[in-house]
Formats: structure tokens, sequence, C-alpha cells
């Protein structure tokens, strides 16, 4: 049908369609223009694509074909999908592509992956396009995967804000065993839903066929209607747009971070790394404040610790449940951070929330025996010197003063 709509296309452009478009938008509908010269029919489509290839895509020339004239009526385009991959896992990709072979065919789904790159291209330039036109992002997940400089943080980074910008689905497919749990992206639910690596399984293609019986779910799913953004708005807000900028970096450093946590080994040099990571979050801290719910309640490490970051200089008895909680279930680093926000929060807390405060060491110190961390002296003690400073205060400020 795409040909078809080319072939005609190619065949009008030196005709002058004015005359004919005129008439067509003096009528109500488009439907009922076709009705009015059904006897000229062929000649008006024609006209017709002319018209509607200047002003669309020609996704929306098909589209719009489809429901003048009856022959096919969707309450869907197709969704195109991208691939982002290793090509380590080139062949995985396409045992996966064969097996979305049937969604293609039937107009579900349009596939993408960087192999459809012309010589001559902007091999940069056309990932870029192809990410930003996408409806599904599939990130085949491998320890291939993690370790690409490109995929890992280029794409998935791009990936990852256009889940927040626009409607679009983004889908990490394990592949192969790897620690994808400590990733930026292990918040997302992924494929096979049973968590199993489609190398594990005792035959790939029940894997691959799971896998493309959700996408096809997916992609069978009418499109959500759209709010209409009002762009004269979004122009006018200057906070939004310079708190956006601070968006970025901070979830740069988080990024980091995990990157950082992930590929160097444990050692001094990698401990010397992620505190100077932590401070240059700390440094733009006070511009943050305004994410604090939202990085504290994120799954993905890197933004819990730049939470804690904000902690370390405003002190909010409203996190300290989240302080609590990092203590007891994070790496020793994100911990040892979260014990020192606690710490610091003594000097900078309202007095009146000390016993609350008090109450937080005491179930932070407990959470951290339970985690069988005990071993990290410099943590405990940090509470502990937490607690010994709270209870001077709280006795300073309870004895009465002279005069």
């Amino acid at each position: 049908m795409q040909n078809e709509i080319r072939e005609i296309y190619l065949n009008c452009c030196a005709d002058n369609p004015t005359d004919q478009v005129d008439l067509l938008m003096r009528e109500r509908t488009v439907d009922a223009a076709f009705k009015g010269f059904a006897g000229r029919c062929t000649s008006l489509l024609e006209r017709t694509y002319v018209w509607l290839v200047s002003l669309e895509s020609a996704r929306s020339v098909v589209y719009f074909f489809k429901v003048t004239t009856g022959i096919q009526r969707e309450s869907h385009m197709s969704r195109r999908v991208f691939y982002s991959y290793s090509h380590v896992d080139a062949e995985l990709r396409a045992n996966l592509a064969s097996h979305l072979a049937t969604l293609v065919q039937q107009g579900k789904i349009e596939e993408w992956h960087d192999r459809k790159i012309t010589p001559g291209k902007d091999w940069d330039q056309e990932i870029s396009d192809a990410l930003e036109s996408a409806d599904i992002i599939l990130l085949l997940v491998s320890a291939d995967f993690l370790a690409s400089e490109y995929s890992f943080g280029v794409e998935v980074d791009r990936a990852l804000a256009l889940v927040k910008e626009k409607d679009i689905h983004v889908i990490p497919v394990l592949l192969r065993p790897c620690l994808w749990e400590e990733s930026r992206f292990s918040a997302l639910q992924p494929l096979p839903r049973n968590q199993q690596p489609v190398t594990s399984w005792p035959s790939r293609d029940d894997a691959f066929k799971e896998i493309a019986r959700e996408i096809g779910n997916l992609a069978s799913q009418p499109r959500p209607q759209r709010t209409p953004v009002n762009t004269a708005a979004v122009r006018a807000d200057q906070t939004a747009q310079s708190l956006e900028l601070i968006r970025e970096q901070i979830y740069a450093y988080a990024r980091l971070y995990e990157m950082t946590r992930q590929r160097m080994s444990a050692s001094a040099e990698r401990t010397a790394r992620m505190e100077q990571i932590f401070q240059s979050m700390k440094s733009i801290a006070v511009s943050c404040y305004p994410m604090l719910s939202e990085l504290s309640s994120s799954r993905a490490p890197g933004e819990r610790l730049a939470a804690i970051a904000i902690l370390q200089t405003f002190a909010t008895a409203q996190a300290l449940p989240f302080l609590v909680k990092m203590i007891g279930s994070e790496k020793p680093f994100v911990g040892y951070q979260a014990a020192k926000a606690l710490k610091l929060a003594v000097e900078r807390l309202d007095p009146r929330v000390h016993p609350q405060l008090l109450q937080s060491i005491l179930d932070a110190q407990a959470a951290d025996a339970i985690a069988m961390l005990g071993h990290d002296t410099d943590r405990v003690k940090l509470l502990r010197e937490a607690e010994r400073e709270l209870r001077a205060h709280m006795k300073a400020l309870s004895t009465p003063g002279e005069g």
C-alpha cells in the first residue's frame, strides 16, 4: 500500500491540485467530499495525496487513504520499534526479529536498528532520529550491552528521558545473564516477565515467543489521546527551564556513579571516584531540592544517592525513614552517606523533632545489624556519634537555664 501511495504521489507532483483541494475544503467532511465526487474518485484521490504529503508524513497519507475510502479502518498506525543492542548480540537480535516478523507483516510494527543505516549517512544522527521517532524501544540486555559506552550510555539515557517526555515504552529484553538489576533501568518491567534471560531457557524459541506475544499485545493497543501542549506557557516558565537543566546535570552524575560502581572493581580508587561524584552532586544540592521527592522515590541507586546529597545539605524530618532504609538496604558507600546525613541532621533539625530523629538513628543501627553490615566500622561509628551528640543536645535543652 505504501508503494502505491508513493507512486501516485510521484506521478502527480507536476499537477496543480489547487482547484480540487479548495473543492474538498468546502465540504463538511472528507467522507462527504468523496461521496459527492464518486465519479471522479481516482482523480480526486491523486490530488488529495499531493496536498496531504505537503502537510503530513507518508504514514498520515496511508492512514487517510484507509479511513476515507473505507478499505480498512484502524484505530492505530504501526508502532515504530527501535532495537538498542550490542553488536555481540546481533544474532540474538535477528532471532527476536524473526519472531516479530508476523507483527511487521500485519502492519502492527515497523522495526529499526543500526544495520539499516545506508552508506554515507551520518551514523549518530540516524540513530538519534530513529530514537526520537520510536514508539517502543527494546533494550537487548546482556553483559556486553551494559559494557557498551554508546548503548548503555547514549541510547539508554535518551530512551529514559523520552519516557518522561512523551508516551513511549522502553522495555528491557533480557538476552543473557548479567547484573541488570544494578543498572539504571532496573525499575522497568523486563521481558521475559519471569526475568529469566533468553539464553537460560530450555528453548530459546519459547522465550522469544513470549517476548513477541507481549510486544504484539502492546502494539495492538489503541494509541492514547494526547493533550495538546501549551507551548506559550512552557516558554514563559523560565523557572521550569532552569530546573530542567539542573535535572539533566544531577541525572548525569547519577548515571556516572552507577557506571563507576558497576564497571570498576572494589578498590580505594573506586571509592575515591565515587566520593568525587558525590561531592559534585552536593555542589548543586541547593538547586536540586525541588527534586528531592522524585529522587528519593527512584529505584535507581545513583538517583537515591543524589537525594542523600541533598539531605546532607537540607535536613528534613519527612526524609528520615528514607535514610534509615538506605542504611539497611543499600551498598556500603550509599549507606555511609545516609548515616552521615543522619549525623548532620542532629545540628540542623528543629529540636521539636529530636525524639523522632533519635528513634530514626536507633532504627538505622538496628537495620545495619540486621543487614549484617556491622563490619562497616565507619558507618557504625557515625551512627553512634550521632546518637551520643543528639542525647547530649536533648539533655542540655531539657535542663532549665539560670536567670
